[in-house]
């Protein structure tokens, strides 16, 4: 019996119908450790073998986008339509309310419309505000522009200081 190198052993024990089975199960919550679980292998595994597997990749890939595609229709719906909640008085549901939330609609409105919609300028900058650039040319923009600003501060602070 020759020995089995370990990365071998793993792509040994990644079968066919393990891979459909993180495959459905990530299309349906599009969360990797979840997909993980229900297919009976670790996310580490599925990790390695996306690495390795370009149709796996791909496949995987659409199965995010299934996901994503789902949780976008629904904010979108719940953004138009609202959410029915109920209202209690003295401990009882006396009836229901639908509300809605502006922010859904906001949120969905910047990332498909930003130009319209977008942060005010050097928004995307502030520190947590998910409004990240989206290509390598405009976060190079911002770096400058956000340089410049700097400099420009430091040369007035420099010319006030000068003056005292």
């Amino acid at each position: 019996m020759t020995a089995v190198q370990k990365g071998e052993k793993k792509a040994v024990l990644w079968t066919l119908p393990k891979r459909r089975a993180f495959l459905k199960a990530l299309r349906q919550t599009g969360t990797v450790t979840v997909a993980a679980e229900k297919a009976g292998v670790s996310r580490g595994q599925a990790y390695q073998f996306r690495k390795k597997d370009k149709t796996f990749r791909q496949a995987w890939d659409d199965a995010l986008q299934a996901a994503l595609d789902e949780l976008e229709t629904e904010l979108r719906r719940r953004a138009m339509q609202g959410v029915e909640q109920p209202v209690y008085f003295g401990g009882k549901e006396c009836g229901r309310i639908r509300t809605y939330n502006d922010n859904l609609g906001m949120f969905l409105l910047r990332a498909h419309r930003g130009e319209v919609y977008g942060a005010a300028k050097g928004a995307e900058e502030t520190a947590g505000s998910g409004q990240g650039p989206r290509d390598e040319g405009r976060a190079r923009r911002l770096v400058e522009e956000r340089l410049k600003r700097l400099a420009a501060r430091r040369d007035s602070l420099k010319t006030q200081g000068e003056g005292a």
